[in-house]
């Protein structure tokens, strides 16, 4: 059950980064839970145009209608939030995450109900770089964005023409009270114009904010959906978002007011024209001019900053995998080889961002060259006019403003669009580092009995041999296996595929006569817990690491980290459950990391239990343990499939597959096939 509060910190997760849809369905949650009469309550919703239903009967019937959420009350004022995830029902805790257990099942009393859908946006995309979600931002903030540019763009017409009554009427007439009154106006409009930039500064940022969130919200699922590693590696992939972020400046305030202010630069010509339609065509093909010289400027110094680009992000790979072979560097008498790579590495991209800055250089300095020359260019041109008695110099004055101020918009479009190809250019690079990853339906598999079926399975990696060839064999519930094999014999892969986390490029897993590719990920965590061969351990406490496995169950939690170890290290004192771990848990002996992994996967409730070397970094000691508890901690139909080159470990299972060259050359029970061998 859930204070009212819990439920709009889950509602408001479960929205994710579409704030707009969070704050109306807070909203409806709100008015609900201060409302005795949930049917009248509701009425007036439906009247609003919300997406809600007023529901009574059986949970089960409730549950059968259409929808995203359903609230429940209880007679406490309480409620119960649950909703619809992979096909079906599930209560949610105040963070909008899964409660542990069974999902909802048929029977009950009657219940009071209002079931609710969670608003989605007409266009929605995948693209982290995508003009389809922005234009939607920007019609929603049309009155703040839209109106505000209007008043001030439409404002920068007050000072040409303050300054042409100037010129002719007030200075040759000295007309004071006139002056003042004028200068009094225009006070207002300076004032009046920085609010409504503020206005259109806010809302446009926020519009920054939303597709920010929505990018990195995108990200994350991309990421979590992958199958195989991020192509390039992990450096490469930091890499590529560190551009990205950069680059995202194109949705702030900076660029998208340029964007909302570039169509006043017609109204600006057109008010020339009504002056002095001479100056007008003059400034037209000023403009062009502009135009013209600027994109072929632009285009150069696009090509530039592609070569600058890929220069540091190859820079920035090779950083990365000599931080991880450090030490390396730092003892082997061959370690002058990585510096000059490095030093070629950087000779290469200071090269190239040298010659990128001189491009952006001379783009500036062409921008400030055309500014000059069309204040020359105006000011000679209507001499001729003033002699001709076709103007005044007041209006001489005015259209040299506002062919002044065309011409800022004219650079200003030409920063936007050179920031817009940096943005689709990091978007392109983060989206060709990730699989694309088709939806699929899931069928829902929230338990099973056990039975795994390997058929024919194969992976092969570019240049490598064949890692899996051909490999099948079955398993039934409550077995202990142990895959052995020389290192490259493929028994980390296959142990990887069996945890849906390498796609093989042929072949099967069947769970229970079920693909396990057809299981959806939120299932297939509640029964199969995986630990790699390099421990992972993240930046945080002890406790905050172990308790990432979900589990609830303060027995098992216990056992957990007396099965793997850690326990002696509570008793010496050099471990506890509040310490701070760094990142990777530098701070920690290999041991030491390798027992936090085992406690981790050993606290998450499965059926399959996945271990690749558990004993890698332990001692005998801690070896001898490990092989005593790790059956205590195993169901009688759990199944445990582990690699290991540990023959202490081998005491914990029944049946050993033997790979070679990615193939099963042996499959049997484990005392005949330990002997023979």
């Amino acid at each position: 059950m859930l204070e009212k509060q819990a439920v709009l910190t889950a509602v408001a997760a479960l929205c994710g980064s579409d704030r707009a849809a969070a704050a109306q369905l807070r909203s409806s949650v709100k008015s609900l839970a201060a409302s005795a009469d949930w049917a009248r309550e509701v009425k007036r919703l439906e009247r609003r145009g919300l997406s809600v239903r007023y529901v009574t009967g059986q949970l089960e019937d409730v549950l059968d209608n259409p929808g995203d959420l359903v609230l429940l009350r209880s007679r406490e004022n309480r409620f119960t939030l649950l909703h619809r995830m992979e096909q079906r029902w599930q209560f949610v805790d105040k963070d909008g995450a899964p409660l542990p257990g069974p999902a909802v099942t048929a029977g009950g009393d009657s219940v009071e109900a209002v079931v609710m859908g969670i608003p989605k946006e007409s266009h929605v995309s995948g693209s982290f770089a995508s003009l389809a979600a922005l234009w939607p931002k920007l019609r929603a903030a049309w009155a703040e964005v839209g109106i505000s540019s209007l008043v001030i763009n439409a404002g920068q017409l007050l000072l040409p023409l303050f300054a042409m009554l100037v010129y002719d009427k007030i200075a040759q007439n000295g007309l004071f009270e006139t002056l003042w009154a004028l200068t009094f106006g225009m006070g207002l409009y300076v004032a009046t114009d920085a609010g409504m930039r503020l206005v259109r500064s806010w809302a446009t940022e926020r519009i920054g904010v939303d597709l920010t969130l929505r990018g990195d919200e995108t990200l994350w699922s991309k990421l979590v959906a992958q199958v195989d590693l991020p192509a390039g590696g992990f450096s490469r992939f930091l890499s590529n978002y560190r551009d990205l972020t950069l680059a995202r400046d194109f949705v702030s305030s900076s660029y998208l007011l340029a964007i909302a202010d570039i169509p006043f630069l017609l109204l600006y010509l057109a008010v020339v024209g009504i002056i002095a339609w001479q100056l007008m065509v003059v400034s037209l093909f000023l403009v062009l001019l502009y135009s013209g010289i600027g994109l072929l400027l632009q285009a150069r110094q696009n090509n530039l900053s592609k070569e600058a680009e890929r220069n540091n992000t190859r820079k920035l790979s090779f950083m990365g995998e000599t931080l991880g072979c450090l030490d390396v560097v730092r003892t082997t008498p061959g370690a002058r080889a990585f510096l000059r790579r490095w030093r070629d590495l950087a000779e290469q991209t200071t090269s190239s961002d040298t010659k990128r800055r001189l491009a952006v250089t001379h783009v500036g300095l062409f921008s400030s060259i055309m500014q000059t020359f069309t204040t020359v260019v105006i000011l000679t041109a209507g001499v001729y006019l003033i002699q001709a008695q076709l103007i005044s110099i007041g209006k001489l004055i005015a259209c040299n403003l506002l062919a002044s101020r065309a011409m800022a918009l004219v650079a200003s479009l030409f920063a936007v669009t050179g920031k817009w190809q940096d943005f689709k250019r990091a978007a392109a690079r983060m989206e060709n580092s990730l699989e694309a990853v088709a939806e699929r339906k899931c069928t829902p598999r929230p338990d099973i009995a056990g039975n795994i079926s390997v058929i024919g399975l194969g992976k092969h990696y570019e240049g490598r041999p064949a890692a899996l060839e051909a490999v099948s064999f079955a398993l039934a519930p409550g077995e202990r296996v142990a895959l052995l094999g020389r290192p490259g014999a493929g028994k980390s892969t296959l142990l990887q595929c069996l945890g849906g986390l390498c796609r093989p490029d042929t072949g099967q897993i069947l769970i229970d006569g079920l693909a396990l590719d057809d299981i959806a990920r939120f299932d297939r965590v509640r029964w199969l817990a995986y630990k790699a061969q390099d421990p992972a351990v993240f930046t945080g406490t002890l406790e905050d690491n172990l308790r990432v496995s979900g589990c609830t169950d303060t027995s098992r939690f216990n056992k957990a980290v007396w099965a793997s170890g850690l326990e002696q290290e509570f008793k010496s004192g050099r471990m506890s459950l509040g310490m701070h771990l760094a990142e990777r848990g530098s701070n920690l002996s290999g041991g030491q990391r390798q027992k936090v992994a085992l406690a981790r996967v050993f606290a998450q409730p499965s059926r399959i239990l996945l271990l690749d070397e558990p004993t890698l970094g332990l001692d005998p000691e801690s070896e001898r343990l490990l092989a005593e508890r790790l059956p205590t901690l195993l169901d009688d139909d759990s199944v445990l499939i582990m690699t290991t080159h540990s023959a202490i470990m081998l005491n914990t299972v029944e049946r050993v597959i033997a790979l070679d060259g990615g193939r099963v050359v042996a499959d049997g029970p484990r005392e005949k096939l330990v002997t023979l061998s």
